[in-house]
């Protein structure tokens, strides 16, 4: 039966983690625009590396990159790639771990395969090499016990051995049996009679164990256990991660009624089977923790398009007015967000950032502004609506959590409030282009249950601006430290189309890199400053 294999590169940069799927051949790699794996890195080579596949399986080609290639930490021309493979790409800080994947239908068969051959003895030795033949594709954890219980199985019959057991973890405090056979092919559902103090040592030096009479050194001092149980010869090798060369498991096979016959195998074959036992093991691992990382991205992305769709992406409009907001999220979801709600005597325009990041600080700014909305929706006062919200947040996470804010109320008469709870002070941008920073406010909401809230009246003169910003903007930091903050983009929040200035500069001053808190900004503002460009949404 022809085995179906396919190939994935785990690419780990810097600010993510994402899988590649290796399904066009010779798959290049580099930092040409047109690259199969396109990587926007100075360090990469604009035609660095190439994958090819043959009869054999996948391999790697250096092409003539500046800076070189390496695999496993060792440097590459061309090299075979094995599954759980790591590639480094010159000085950069990329990572590529190659993954292969066998059919499950192809592993179940090569398995039966090898089940319905001979028992001769040099039978026995091709059926392993088969069997390492389909351990190095392994890659689905769903057969993990079926293909162990198979190692085991011929490992019984090529050693002589009577029973088998392989156990799992990273100490000798956590080992776990994950599946025993003997040597009838029966199951075994515990080990309360095999020798712990040989599996604990044997953990914890990471060294093998051979003892008994396969050594011809008879009973050894202190092996209490192997007189107990009748132990005539014991076998304990660590199974250790080929990438991180930590401890995975351990394989134990001991003999009760038989004397010598250990020695049929030499310790090359017993070490092979152990590196391969810890490579179905490292595989599994990683097929597991891949899977989770996409089922973490997929729920993040739900997320975060539930939270796009809470954020308002077209504004309402208000006579004499106009209104422009953004937030970017330094993750997939965020901790700040921009409200504009409706009331009967104008409307309430929020900026808010809750303390943290991630899916916990987006959720619970998801909770407040929702607690915001149905608050001022439902007529209650701007003090009053932030009061409840102080009152929650004090009862349910008990100052774990706090949130920053600034609440404008915006009357159609033309006057304005707002309530500023520990947020950045809300910047009023006259015609001329001369900035007043509004000062006054109060903690943040959530630190403390008895806090109290309070308007701060301004007024406004005809076509002023009012921007609102959260601190992921003005401490946007440029490579040397210094942050950004309000003083030098005078001209930025004077523009037509404030937001896009704004961020754009923001972007300059940082050399383009990620910004590593959350950044929003909302302005307002008034129908006699000229308006010569569209709010960007």
């Amino acid at each position: 039966m022809e085995t179906k294999h396919t190939a994935r590169l785990v690419v780990r940069e810097t600010d993510r983690t994402r899988t590649v799927p290796v399904d066009s051949l010779p798959f290049t790699i580099g930092r040409q625009a047109d690259s199969n794996l396109y990587l926007a890195n100075a360090q990469i080579s604009r035609r660095h590396a190439v994958i090819h596949q043959d009869a054999e399986g996948f391999f790697l080609e250096d092409l003539g990159s500046r800076h070189g290639t390496l695999v496993n930490d060792a440097r590459a021309n061309t090299v075979r790639l094995n599954s759980g493979d790591r590639i480094g790409l010159g000085a950069s800080d990329v990572t590529l771990l190659f993954v292969t994947t066998l059919d499950p239908a192809s592993t179940r068969a090569i398995l039966s395969q090898i089940s319905s051959r001979s028992s001769s003895s040099g039978s026995e030795l091709e059926k392993l090499a088969l069997f390492l033949q389909a351990a190095q594709t392994f890659n689905n954890t769903r057969v993990l016990e079926d293909i162990l219980s198979t190692m085991i199985e011929y490992t019984l019959r090529l050693t002589g051995a009577e029973r088998g057991f392989v156990f799992l973890g990273d100490s000798s405090a956590n080992l776990a049996l994950e599946c025993a056979l003997n040597c009838e092919g029966q199951r075994i559902l515990n080990d309360t009679t095999i020798s712990h103090s040989i599996v604990r040592d044997a953990a914890e030096s990471g060294q093998e164990f051979i003892i008994g009479d396969v050594s011809g050194e008879g009973q050894p001092v202190g092996r209490e256990s192997i007189v107990v149980h009748e132990l005539r010869s014991v076998i304990a090798i660590p199974l250790r991660g080929r990438n991180s060369d930590r401890l995975l498991g351990l394989l134990y096979l001991d003999s009760r009624l038989r004397a010598g016959t250990l020695n049929r195998i030499g310790r090359d074959i017993l070490h092979a089977i152990a590196t391969e036992a810890a490579n179905l093991v490292e595989n599994a691992r990683l097929v597991q923790a891949e899977r989770a990382a996409d089922l973490l991205r997929n729920e993040l992305a739900i997320a975060a398009s539930i939270q796009q769709s809470i954020i308002p992406s077209d504004l309402p409009v208000f006579p004499r007015v106009r209104l422009m907001a953004k937030t970017v999220p330094c993750t997939e979801v965020g901790g700040d967000f921009y409200d504009v709600i409706p009331v009967d005597d104008g409307f309430v325009a929020i900026v808010a950032d809750v303390s943290g990041k991630g899916v916990s600080a987006a959720l619970l700014a998801s909770i407040i502004q929702g607690m915001m909305y149905a608050q001022l929706k439902s007529g209650t006062s701007l003090v009053d609506a932030v009061n409840a919200v102080n009152a929650f947040l004090c009862s349910r996470v008990s100052g774990q959590k706090y949130v920053t804010l600034v609440a404008v109320h915006h009357r159609y008469s033309g006057a304005v409030e707002f309530i500023n709870g520990g947020h950045i002070s809300p910047i009023l941008v006259h015609q001329d282009g001369r900035i007043e920073t509004i000062h006054g406010g109060d903690i943040p909401v959530g630190l403390l249950c008895d806090a109290t809230f309070h308007s701060i009246p301004i007024n406004p003169p005809p076509g002023a601006r009012l921007v609102l910003l959260s601190d992921g903007v003005t401490e946007t930091e440029d490579p040397a430290g210094i942050q950004f903050g309000t003083t030098e983009i005078t001209q930025e929040l004077a523009a037509p189309d404030p937001i896009h200035a704004v961020f754009a500069s923001m972007r300059r001053f940082s050399c383009g890199a990620l910004p590593t808190d959350d950044c929003t900004m909302l302005v307002i503002d008034t129908e006699t400053r000229p308006l010569t460009a569209a709010p960007e949404k």
